[in-house]
């Protein structure tokens, strides 16, 4: 791998509100950060490639912590519709459709789409994982793959999905360098019932890995729940014993109480939050400001194309997130620009388990950095460089996408597969799954 010295830009670390480097330097070997901060300290790294990265943001890769990538192939597909009605008569009739290869063309069409917004780590529940896995490997970004497992076709399909999910473990975990790793996907309880949900803990203690699942995303789910078992989705699995001894990373969250918070918290449980989805299937608004206050590590996540249309985070869940925050609690200044990015970065990478390896430009994580042009009408002129980042960029002003110091997007390019190529293959699969 290359050596790389990134010279000229504002460094946002994400170490600390107070560190921002006008002028700073990130240098990269191995493909891991070896300094970031200002040019007066930077030490000499003889052979590096240099970036000019003069009237632009440099910042850690941003992290999604939840995604259906491959649902890219139903975009606009099925909107303006209740969550359940929009799931049983549209989406999994048309997933049942999907093949291998569609799922590979889907989820590379989201990793160009994600790079391209600066996303260099994504949580994704899909199937199947080879197909995820392989196009992970082919477009350089980083993923965390989590066979979505659904139990309602009764134990023999959980069964399988279960042994799919061991083998794909076996055959890609730590491949591409280290950026494919893998999680046990139970659905949801509402998708899973609770043997099924005890054979997904025993398989990710067998591993060694840590869990993905949908908890209390809408209203009717938590009453569902009360009336099934006499307590919530989330009380429900924590006295299975899932949340015990295991890291989980618990999509939505939006219908919580006091317990269920103290629950998150006390577990280390990981939230990911999807506040455009969310609004826009009008399942709610989570908490998200509460959550964090009571120690709850809470990263934003896109949710699948289908239901959120983009897989962006800057100029979306980012800002929206935010502004959701302030009007929930009344306050402008319960949730600040800083927590912004700081929850579309390091946060995100402590929710998901990984704050040791990314999230924040320090010397030894993996260099996941991306460069944010700042020479544009809207990001001018630039009072709060925080500021600037959660209210105002925009997907299309990330210029660069490295990826363990590799650049794989760069000026409007996927560096290691054909962006054309992809959007002609996923417009011949979107065309026929959906086709009567």
């Amino acid at each position: 791998m290359e050596r790389l010295m990134i010279e000229g830009g504002t460094v946002l670390p994400m170490t600390g509100q107070a560190d921002v480097y006008e002028n700073g330097v990130v240098l990269v070997e191995s493909g891991r950060i070896v300094y970031a901060g200002p040019r007066a300290g930077a030490p000499f790294l003889p052979g590096a490639r240099r970036i000019n990265a003069v009237g632009k943001i440099v910042m850690p890769g941003i992290v999604n912590t939840h995604c259906h990538a491959a649902m890219t192939l139903l975009r606009g597909y099925a909107d303006d519709m209740r969550l359940m009605d929009w799931l049983q008569t549209k989406i999994w009739p048309a997933e049942a459709k999907m093949t291998a290869d569609d799922v590979y063309w889907g989820t590379a069409l989201a990793a160009y789409e994600m790079l391209s917004g600066g996303i260099t780590t994504f949580l994704d529940m899909y199937f199947p994982a080879d197909a995820v896995a392989r196009a992970i490997e082919a477009t350089g970004i980083r993923g965390i793959v989590a066979r979505g497992i659904i139990a309602v076709g009764g134990p023999s399909e959980a069964l399988s999905r279960l042994d799919e999910s061991r083998e794909a473990f076996h055959r890609w975990n730590g491949n591409a360098g280290g950026r494919i790793t893998f999680m046990v996907g139970p659905h949801a309880p509402y998708t899973c019932p609770p043997d099924a949900l005890l054979a997904c803990a025993e398989l990710a203690d067998e591993l060694g890995i840590g869990i993905h699942i949908h908890l209390s995303e809408t209203a009717g789910e938590v009453e569902e729940a009360r009336r099934q078992w006499g307590k919530s989705p989330i009380r429900h699995v924590y006295d299975l014993g899932l949340m015990k001894g295991r890291h989980v990373v618990a999509a939505h969250c939006v219908h919580v109480d006091d317990d269920d918070i103290a629950i998150l918290a006390e577990t280390g449980t990981g939230v990911c939050h999807c506040p455009v989805s969310n609004l826009k299937l009008a399942s709610g608004r989570t908490p998200v400001s509460k959550m964090r206050r009571k120690g709850v590590p809470v990263g934003f996540g896109t949710d699948g194309a289908s239901s959120e249309n983009m897989l962006h985070i800057l100029g979306s869940e980012m800002r929206i997130g935010a502004i959701q925050a302030k009007e929930l609690e009344g306050d402008p200044a319960v949730f600040t620009a800083y927590d912004a990015v700081a929850m579309a970065t390091i946060e995100a990478a402590r929710a998901l388990g990984m704050e040791a390896e990314i999230g924040s430009l320090e010397p030894g994580k993996r260099a996941d950095i991306i460069l944010i042009d700042t020479e544009r009408p809207h990001l001018t002129p630039n009072h709060d460089v925080f500021a600037l980042v959660a209210y105002s960029a925009l997907p299309s002003d990330v210029v660069t996408t490295i990826v363990d110091g590799r650049i794989v997007y760069d000026n409007g390019r996927l560096t290691y597969m054909d962006g054309r190529e992809i959007m002609a293959k996923a417009r011949e699969a979107a065309a026929r799954i959906v086709k009567s």
